[in-house]
């Protein structure tokens, strides 16, 4: 156990909390309510993609032998034999001198081994002129072309999103095996706080914390369970934790630091272990993080701004653990474009926001930096790493952005 002096590293607290971590069960889900979830499996296909050879394009089916001496003054003519439309199969080979007409996924007949799009042929009733010759497997799928029979499609971990669901429908499945989302309890603390949409008294304010955590939950493939606030008070925040019973992680904000107040951490201790209370960060200082029985709690810090960015670090590293995925946000590297104060020896992340110029990427504080301003955070688009031990960052410096969203690119001119 930390001592309560100790300030730990972000990656140290990171691996303390993940280790208690494990990925949950599987659970099979229809194509239809899969969007967003992980897979829990390898999937493989069982049919090759496209199971048959088939035209590219609306034209004809042809042998591509028979044009070869193809030329614009000495055409080659070819008789129509066929029509074929996607959904029918062929009913005739295609021999020497012949063609079909064809469109667009349907089956290549026997013996067509090429297909001339319609623009580029003249058809006069039952013949086809063809004034150029044609490359055998042109405007062709073969079979197999995208995927291969019993080829695996889609890794463990994958992410399901519209275009892995579109393959999983390409090979026939109509179900597959997902990781269980991890339930998140959400419990925010302090006497001061207030729902939205319901008046303020004095020395009140709305409750931010609790709509922005449990959001942050489902960005992350968890399922929130939200608690309702509890006062400062350790019997009512006793009386609340028993409300997490169930879930596979316990998230509060508020109640984590050293004031008068404050008492998650002295509630913690009487009902489970506390690992650490205090890591080297900026925003987020007083995170704690400990153990009720077997489940895990993540105290996050009560301003907004800090709730969110340690959430980011620790929380959502936990869910994706939970889940089996990869842990953190992509990262890039930008061009830093104003001095940036980092004094005060913590690993800090600063809101940022990113323009793309040059082929590369600018970064820029996205306002005030202060862990209350909900502002700034609204208008970031990453989190710009700086070490502990780097006192400052000076315009045209290289950082690391975590990225929460890419900036639009610009507009074409013209």
């Amino acid at each position: 156990m930390a001592k309560p002096a100790e300030l730990l590293s972000v990656a140290e607290a990171r691996r303390r909390i993940l280790a208690t971590i494990h990925r949950l069960p599987e659970e099979m889900v229809d194509l239809e309510h899969c969007l967003g979830r992980v897979l829990a499996r390898p999937v493989h296909a069982s049919l090759p993609i496209p199971p048959f050879a088939n035209s590219s394009m609306d034209g004809f089916a042809v042998v591509a032998a028979d044009t070869q001496s193809a030329a614009p003054g000495s055409p080659v003519r070819l008789r129509i034999v066929e029509h074929v439309a996607a959904g029918q199969v062929s009913g005739h080979p295609i021999h020497t001198g012949e063609a079909a007409r064809i469109m667009t996924g349907a089956p290549l007949p026997t013996g067509a081994d090429t297909v001339v799009p319609f623009e580029d042929v003249t058809e006069h009733g039952d013949m086809l002129t063809v004034s150029s010759p044609l490359r055998a497997g042109a405007c062709v799928r073969e079979a197999g072309q995208d995927i291969a029979a019993g080829e695996t499609v889609l890794p463990a971990g994958e992410m399901l999103l519209a275009p892995q669901i579109g393959l999983l429908a390409a090979v026939g499945i109509a179900e597959v095996s997902v990781v269980r989302r991890p339930v998140v309890a959400i419990l925010s603390t302090g006497d001061e706080l207030v729902a939205p949409g319901q008046p303020l008294a004095p020395g009140q304010i709305y409750n931010s914390n609790t709509p922005m955590l449990r959001a942050a939950v489902e960005s992350a493939g968890g399922e929130p369970r939200p608690i309702p606030p509890a006062r400062d008070d350790p019997a009512a925040l006793a009386a609340a934790l028993e409300q997490a019973r169930g879930a596979d992680l316990l998230v509060t904000s508020g109640g984590a630091s050293v004031g008068d107040y404050d008492y998650v951490k002295t509630v913690l201790s009487g009902a489970g272990d506390i690992d650490f209370w205090r890591v080297r960060l900026r925003p987020g200082k007083p995170l704690v993080f400990g153990l009720i029985g077997d489940l895990p709690l993540i105290g996050l810090p009560g301003n907004p701004t800090s709730a969110l960015v340690t959430f980011e670090e620790f929380v959502r590293p936990a869910l994706r653990c939970f889940l089996g995925a990869s842990l953190l946000r992509p990262e890039i590297e930008v061009i830093v474009d104003e001095e940036i104060d980092n004094r005060g020896g913590r690993e800090t992340y600063f809101r940022v926001t990113l323009r793309q110029e040059g082929g590369a990427f600018h970064a820029r504080l996205a306002g005030p930096q202060d862990s209350a301003m909900l502002h700034t955070l609204a208008r970031a688009e990453g989190l710009l790493v700086v070490a502990a031990d780097q006192p400052s960052l000076q315009p045209g410096d290289r950082a690391v952005v975590q990225v929460w969203q890419l900036p639009p690119a610009p507009y074409p001119e013209g």
